[in-house]
């Protein structure tokens, strides 16, 4: 039985030669709205909790833009932000098939490309539904407390794998089927997940100091202070941009194995 440590020997060896396609693969899969390995939303996240450590309030900010008569700038930012928001919700499902693909194909030594993001674009529809059902079965057993959540979260981390593999399958039946293959497993793609702390903590610590700098630099003039954050968050979290396509490449390893696994004693 292969350990975190092989996975993630493998999924080296399979990224050798085109780290470069997988970084670039991974950051247009999130900006795209393709919640990669453990919804990825780190920047977003750790953005939100700058501003807050910063005390400012939505009608703060909006206050402050106006008096500097950026009211209308910050008008067509939400827009922008609303319009892109509702644009990745309709096509990130699909494209987080096609990012399971492309990570398929990574892990079988066959050919990968970003335009295999793009390899399911005529199933918007059960992109969406997987995407949603998935989000709301955690969240409703998230309900209970948030153990249950996140054993439910591993049960069906396979579904986008299985369902790009099969596209006969409906939503429901890709999480049924994830959740047949995890059953004993979710152990296992959780240490294979926590193995990767140490990379993650080397990737928030510039982002906590970045965003510590800001905050204590620019107290006194909250737009400006805002401004940055959003501007450093990028930089800032170039980190992830690496971390991120080697987990997603552990993830498609993993798969690979506990389905062969399978195969072999049937």
């Amino acid at each position: 039985m292969k350990l975190a440590a092989d996975y993630r020997a493998l999924a080296r060896d399979a990224l050798r030669g085109r780290w470069k396609t997988a970084v670039l693969a991974g950051l247009l899969a999130s900006a795209l709205g393709a919640n990669i390995v453990n919804a990825t939303e780190n920047i977003t996240s750790n953005a939100n909790r700058a501003n807050q450590n910063s005390n400012i309030t939505p009608g703060g900010s909006l206050e402050l833009f106006s008096q500097a008569n950026g009211g209308r700038l910050l008008a067509v930012l939400v827009v922008c932000i609303v319009v892109w928001t509702l644009f990745t919700l309709v096509v990130g499902g699909a494209v987080r098939l096609g990012y399971a693909r492309f990570n398929l194909n990574l892990a079988d030594g066959k050919a990968a490309a970003v335009s295999d993001l793009f390899s399911q674009k005529g199933r918007l529809w059960d992109g969406f539904c997987l995407k949603f059902l998935q989000g709301l079965y955690v969240a409703l057993w998230s309900l209970l407390l948030v153990i249950p959540g996140i054993v439910k979260s591993y049960s069906y981390a396979m579904a986008p794998y299985i369902m790009a593999e099969h596209p006969a399958l409906t939503a429901n039946e890709a999480i049924t089927e994830s959740r047949r293959i995890m059953d004993g497993n979710k152990w296992r793609l959780f240490c294979l997940d926590f193995s990767f702390i140490g990379w993650e903590l080397l990737c928030v610590l510039p982002m906590l100091a970045g965003f510590s700098w800001v905050v204590a630099a620019f107290s006194d003039a909250a737009a400006i202070g805002v401004a940055l954050v959003m501007l450093l968050a990028v930089p800032l979290s170039a980190g992830f941009f690496v971390v991120r396509p080697y987990e997603e490449a552990a993830w498609a390893v993993f798969y690979r194995d506990i389905t062969a696994a399978e195969a072999e004693t049937e």
